[in-house]
């Protein structure tokens, strides 16, 4: 009599998803590893390239850095224009080359690679690439890295909206509304054309019939309404960087378990969050990959071509590189990238004394920026200087007003050059619940003297300036006190040299709102640097030319602490008393004492940035 051994049952639902799971992440492996060696060699190879390349085009034109100012010089020079294309060049062959090798790979460790019985029609021919290679740059440069996907590649990590544009967005509820659903379009778009990679890989098609044909796999009547109501959370969610906050936030846990709060143990916490954000940030890419080969096969199921190359040799098996050498590379890999820019590396002490606490516009949390009101505001708040922006009115002379057009703030859809001085204080601005009228500069001047506030001016030049209007400036200033009792700055360096040649006692710094480079050859007594092209190297190339540098707009807790660590000359801040509270804890303790949050200021690195460095309210920042 034959005995048969009873048939084990079929393992429960969830144990066979767990089971799927944990075969699904096994096969994961290699093509992680490649994504980390392509990540590696980018960091160290391609990225001094791109770099030398570009140092090139400035010395070609004869510049010291490049901004958003005087870009036109450098399109001038055709040696300079050929030196940068060849920079972008390198650079997209470089991203395409990273993406291409790792979705590549999770095709290989697929049981049945995505190809298409049609697939000689669907190659692209050479010229029809090359055409289209400005719009795989947009896609990749543009696209991809303003909603946050850009962070796996050391050359798209830094690439999105600067933070003081997000902070003129932050305004009112309108401006607000208006960025949230900007952002929730261009995180719409990258879920719409989220298989144009694989696509452009597997079926060799071209740029833009990869993106049409992701365009038209995403459009899954279900899916579709659900992305479009998650797309506005999601841009909140950026906008307001809460999951920085949440890492940060884990950052603390070694500190707490260790009873420690010493800056040595806050440099190995931000090294090991970087690690494992990238790793998690590395894992996901690639099983959204697979993922997306297996939906693309689900639609369409694969046949293989008839050309004999495509089929797979069952005498030749795939090769793949041997595991132990993936491995160790791998492991290298996180090593160099969570190092690079480690704090860790780079930790020191402040190197000013007594860096200075600017308050932006006044005081924008106690009043209407720029406006009587928040200048009050700020006394209380007890910072070394107020910033103010003014403006030339109709009738020559001066307002304290930082936005040209007043519709943001009054809802008056009317420029500051077309009012006069008197109509133009009578002109009502809200922000914030706080409601106040435009001040003249005189008015605002002197109401600073009466509360001994020391200022820094800023005139802003909209090109509808008087040809006098250096000497009104001077003149309306000094009706009221020394010109010197103040400081001064400018985004327009033709103001700011002619001012210091008129007269070279008063003290005028040069305002950079984006560079690329080194520090700008302007006739400046001080470098006024916002915070997303501020660099340790471009701080120490101003200390060389014995220049003072404040970087603006600086509100979170661990980046004032970060940059006075740095020892920047001052930061330019909403939250004046918070600044002055954080340099007291630096001054008190420069070498052992920083709370782990605030070690997580480079976690930008690897983590989506671009739009989660727009200021928010104080009652929204974690804790110091």
């Amino acid at each position: 009599m034959n005995h048969h051994a009873p048939t084990p049952p079929p393992p429960a639902p969830v144990r066979r998803r767990l089971r799927s799971l944990r075969g699904s992440l096994r096969g994961l492996g290699t093509p992680f590893g490649v994504l980390i060696l392509c990540q590696s060699a980018t960091l160290l190879l391609v990225l001094p390239v791109v770099r030398s390349l570009f140092t090139g085009a400035l010395e070609a034109a004869g510049m010291a850095n490049l901004t958003d100012r005087n870009y036109g010089h450098l399109l001038d020079c055709p040696l300079a224009v050929v030196l940068l294309a060849c920079a972008g060049a390198v650079a997209l062959v470089a991203l395409c080359l990273q993406y291409a090798v790792v979705i590549a790979a999770v095709s290989r460790q697929r049981a049945a690679p995505v190809r298409q019985a049609s697939a000689p029609r669907n190659r692209a021919g050479g010229w029809a690439v090359v055409a289209q290679l400005p719009l795989l740059a947009a896609y990749l440069f543009l696209v991809l890295p303003l909603s946050g996907l850009g962070a796996l590649s050391p050359l798209t990590r830094d690439i999105g909206v600067p933070p003081f544009v997000t902070a003129e967005y932050l305004k009112k509820p309108l401006s607000l509304a208006i960025y949230v659903s900007a952002i929730g379009a261009v995180v719409y778009l990258n879920f719409r054309l989220v298989a144009t990679l694989p696509l452009l890989v597997v079926r060799r098609m071209t740029p833009l019939r990869a993106m049409l044909a992701s365009w038209d796999a995403t459009r899954t009547r279900h899916l579709r309404l659900p992305l479009i109501a998650c797309a506005p959370v999601a841009a909140v969610v950026l906008a307001y960087g809460l999951p920085e906050r949440l890492l940060a936030w884990c950052s603390t846990l070694p500190g707490a378990l260790l009873g420690t709060d010493s800056r040595f143990v806050a440099a190995l916490a931000q090294d090991a969050i970087r690690a494992v954000a990238f790793i998690v940030l590395a894992l996901a890419a690639v099983a959204v990959t697979d993922l997306l080969l297996g939906r693309l096969e689900a639609r369409e199921p694969a046949a293989i071509s008839s050309d004999p190359e495509s089929q797979p040799a069952a005498d030749h098996p795939p090769v793949r590189p041997p595991r132990l050498a993936l491995r160790v590379g791998a492991g290298a890999g996180v090593v160099v990238i969570a190092v690079a820019g480690s704090p860790a590396m780079a930790a020191g002490s402040p190197t000013t004394a007594d860096p200075l606490v600017i308050a932006h516009r006044g005081h924008v949390w106690g009043g209407v920026e720029n406006t009587i009101g928040a200048l009050e505001a700020a006394a209380t708040q007890h910072p070394d200087i107020v910033e103010v922006d003014v403006q030339q009115t109709k009738d020559g002379h001066f307002i304290a007003s930082h936005d040209t057009n007043l519709l943001l703030l009054s809802g008056r859809n009317v420029n500051t050059y077309d009012l006069t001085l008197a109509e133009a204080e009578q002109v009502t601005v809200s922000a914030r619940g706080f409601s106040d009228t435009v001040p003249s500069m005189v008015d605002y001047v002197r109401r600073a003297q009466e509360l001994g506030v020391k200022l820094l001016i800023e005139p802003k030049v909209h090109h509808h300036e008087t040809a006098d209007y250096l000497d009104r400036f001077i003149s309306e200033l000094e009706s009221v006190g020394p010109l010197d009792a103040n400081i001064y700055h400018s985004l327009d360096a033709g103001l700011v040299e002619s001012l210091k040649a008129r007269r070279p006692d008063v003290q005028v710094g040069y305002t950079i709102a984006m560079t690329l480079g080194g520090i700008p050859e302007v006739d400046c007594d001080f470098l006024v640097v916002e915070q997303s092209s501020y660099s340790r190297e471009f701080l120490r190339q101003a200390r060389a030319a014995g220049k003072p540098v404040y970087v603006w707009t600086v509100n979170r807790p661990e980046r004032i602490r970060g940059y006075l660590y740095d020892g920047v000359d001052g930061v330019v801040t909403d939250h004046p008393d918070q600044a002055r509270r954080i340099r007291s804890e630096t001054a008190a303790a420069p070498h052992a004492s920083v709370p782990l949050r605030d070690a997580m200021r480079l976690l930008g690195t690897y983590v989506p940035a671009p739009v989660w460095s727009g200021s928010a309210p104080a009652a929204a920042a974690p804790a110091a």
